[in-house]
């Protein structure tokens, strides 16, 4: 699962996603670097530990991946103000998505709904074969959004090693553009 600036389709990525997508009481748009401070104060310790981020990540730590064209943030509509983010990485002609919400947008639906609308313009632009998610074991709040978003679950993944040791095992989901 290892990707690289030069691996994970951030340039394609760039070119679809130049404009903000609306969600209704949210839209997906580019992370500003004002964004940064503000995303890393409200990274509570449940969201640092299941993006394997460090307690001291700060605005610097986050800028490579959150300033790139693999990446969005889930803002606000009103306020525009971020709730949580998305990243996509290319597989061949396959999409995987990753997602997070702060604490204060959890409960809400906004990942089911932001994969929805994510989903729906990136099928129009790039045609892929099938999206991808991958989950923590017992991370059972992101399970539950790929229930929501119709994704089936294909199974465990092997083990994937961390620098300083941490092992993660995830569990793949998988859905047609179609379903």
């Amino acid at each position: 699962m290892g990707r690289t600036p030069d691996t994970d389709g951030r340039e394609v990525f760039a070119v679809v996603l130049e404009e903000p997508l609306d969600g209704g009481d949210f839209v997906l748009r580019r992370a500003r670097e004002t964004d940064l401070p503000l995303i890393a104060d409200l990274s509570d310790d449940e969201l640092r530990a299941r993006l394997l981020l460090p307690a001291d990540a700060d605005a610097a730590f986050l800028a490579p991946f959150l300033l790139h064209g693999g990446s969005l943030l889930i803002a606000d509509s009103e306020t525009d103000l971020p709730l949580g983010g998305m990243r996509m990485f290319l597989h061949g002609d396959a999409i995987e998505f990753g997602y997070w919400l702060t604490a204060p947008a959890r409960g809400r639906g906004l990942a089911t709904r932001s994969l929805a609308v994510l989903s729906a313009h990136l099928v129009d632009r790039l045609r892929p074969s099938r999206f991808e998610l991958r989950t923590g074991v017992g991370n059972e709040p992101s399970e539950r959004v790929a229930l929501r978003a119709e994704y089936t679950r294909i199974g465990p993944e092997p083990p994937i090693e961390y620098p300083g040791g941490r092992v993660l095992q995830t569990t793949l989901w998988v859905r047609e553009p179609g379903g």
